[in-house]
């Protein structure tokens, strides 16, 4: 789906980022990479696949758009070093000559990473790329600034004839600001927003994008 943003083009991906052309950069949001690894070391068996998808869909990004810069808004890790960040910094070693840089979230914040030995540059609350400002939590609204945030985990609930519902991962847009949808798979969603004046939401469903 490609969407106008603040008069630049970008794409939104039903693999839960969004593309800038022009910048050949991915924005995305909410890894919370090693929340398997610190789950599994709680005693709950949250199974390595989970993980391994989330990678092997954040390369396909890469590959398919031929990304050179991602920019993270936030909640790249979940919890100190665990035996999933050793598998991401093995996959990142795959993707050397890709920039990656964090702008840090809460989760990010609490951590003890050598983002330096990751090959990630970690900016401050917010980073700017002209035209669009990241952060990870959405500020008060700014009619005079563009914001991509995350935070979220935006969800649009569809509910059926006979009252069943469904609820899937989405983008939220407005004219001020783009909300990502969480890209891990293992994580909740929020809809608690739903009908908020002049705001957009592309909900990604089999596959595909579609406006609400």
């Amino acid at each position: 789906m490609e969407i106008i943003c603040n008069n630049e083009v970008l794409i939104l991906s039903p693999l839960r980022a969004a593309y800038w052309p022009k910048e050949r950069t991915l924005f995305l949001a909410d890894l919370h990479l090693g929340k398997t690894g610190y789950f599994r070391s709680h005693g709950i068996p949250i199974p390595s696949t989970v993980l391994h998808d989330d990678l092997k869909r954040l390369g396909k990004l890469i590959e398919t758009y031929k990304a050179q810069k991602l920019i993270i808004a936030g909640d790249m890790f979940h919890h100190d070093l665990n035996t999933d960040i050793n598998i991401f910094q093995q996959w990142r070693e795959y993707y050397a000559d890709i920039s990656f840089i964090l702008v840090p979230g809460n989760h990010d914040k609490l951590l003890h990473i050598n983002y330096e030995q990751l090959d990630i540059q970690i900016t401050s609350k917010e980073f700017v790329a002209a035209p669009f400002v990241i952060t990870h939590e959405l500020p008060e609204p700014d009619n005079n600034r563009f914001i991509i945030a995350g935070h979220l985990h935006p969800g649009y609930q569809l509910i059926g004839k006979a009252r069943q519902s469904l609820r899937l991962p989405c983008f939220v847009v407005s004219s001020h600001h783009l909300i990502l949808p969480a890209f891990s798979t293992f994580t909740g969603l929020f809809t608690g927003y739903k009908n908020r004046n002049n705001t957009r939401y592309y909900v990604i469903g089999n596959e595909s994008v579609y406006r609400a």
